[in-house]
C-alpha cells in the first residue's frame, strides 16, 4: 500500500511538472502577441441600442460612452486619434443621442476629446454632430456649436464651414446665450479679408444691445473693431474709436 501511495504521488508530481512547463512553453510562445485592433466598428441601429444595457437605454449610455472614450486604448494598447474611423465614430456620438440627448457626456467627448487629432481633415463628419447638438435650446447645448466654429476655423482652416456654423450659432433659438455667439459670424468674416461686413455686425450689435450689456462686453467690442478690424488710419477716423488706445 506505502507503494501504491508513493507511486501516485510520483503521478502527481509529474502532472504537475508537466503543466507547469506546458504554462512556461505557452508564455514564451504568447508574452509578445497582443490583440489586434480592427479601428472603430460599424455603431448599430439605433433602435438596438439599449441592448447593450439588457433594455436599459441609461445604462447603454453610460456601457457606450465608457467604449467610445476607450476605443483603441485598450489590452495596453494607446492609439492616435488621427487612426481612428471618424465615420464610425460619429455614427456612434449619433447613437448615444438617440439613447439621452439631455446628457453632455458625448458631446464633451466629441467636441473636446477627439477635436484634438494630428489631421483635422478626418473630423470632418463629427462638426455635423456638434452641429445637430449645438442647435438646440435647451441646456447650454450652444457651447457645442462654439467648438464646431473653432475647431473648422482654427484647426481645420475651413473658413467657409465655419462662416455657415457661426451664422446658425449667431441667430441661436436660445436667446439669453453670451453676446460673443452674436459677434462669430464678424470674427470669421474678418479673417476671411471681408472686415467691411464684420464690421457692420459689429457695429449693428454695438447699437441694438449695447443697452443691455456690461461696461466690459462694450469695451471688449469696440477694442475689437478698432484694433482687428480697422487699420490705424481707419480707426483715427471713425468716431466710435476716439477713446480707443492702441496696443502696440
Amino acid at each position: 500500500m506505502f507503494q501504491n501511495t508513493l507511486s501516485t504521488e510520483k503521478k502527481v508530481v509529474f502532472i504537475l511538472k508537466l503543466a507547469l512547463a506546458i504554462n512556461i512553453a505557452f508564455w514564451l510562445y504568447s508574452r509578445n502577441i497582443k490583440s489586434e485592433w480592427l479601428n472603430v466598428p460599424p455603431a448599430p441601429d439605433k433602435k438596438y441600442a439599449a441592448s447593450y444595457g439588457i433594455g436599459d437605454g441609461q445604462f447603454a449610455y453610460r456601457v457606450i460612452g465608457l467604449m467610445i472614450q476607450n476605443f483603441g486604448d485598450s489590452g495596453g494598447r494607446a492609439t492616435a486619434l488621427k487612426v481612428y474611423n471618424y465615420n464610425h465614430l460619429t455614427h456612434w456620438f449619433y447613437v448615444e443621442d438617440a439613447l439621452d440627448p439631455v446628457s453632455n457626456f458625448s458631446p464633451y467627448l466629441a467636441a473636446y476629446y477627439f477635436s484634438a487629432l494630428q489631421e483635422p481633415e478626418k473630423y470632418r463628419p463629427v462638426l455635423s454632430y456638434l452641429r445637430d447638438v449645438g442647435i438646440r435650446a435647451e441646456g447650454e447645448k450652444w457651447r457645442f456649436l462654439v467648438q464646431a466654429v473653432v475647431v473648422a476655423r482654427k484647426i481645420m482652416g475651413d473658413l467657409d464651414t465655419s462662416l455657415s456654423l457661426a451664422n446658425e450659432l449667431a441667430n441661436h433659438p436660445k436667446k439669453d446665450i453670451p453676446v460673443f455667439t452674436k459677434q462669430m459670424p464678424a470674427f470669421v468674416l474678418r479673417e476671411k479679408g471681408d472686415k467691411e461686413l464684420a464690421y457692420t455686425i459689429m457695429v449693428e450689435i454695438l447699437k441694438s444691445s449695447a443697452d443691455k450689456l456690461r461696461a466690459e462686453e462694450v469695451n471688449q467690442m469696440v477694442y475689437h473693431i478698432c484694433n482687428q478690424i480697422l487699420s490705424e488710419e481707419e480707426a483715427k477716423k471713425d468716431p466710435l474709436c476716439a477713446n480707443i488706445t492702441k496696443y502696440k
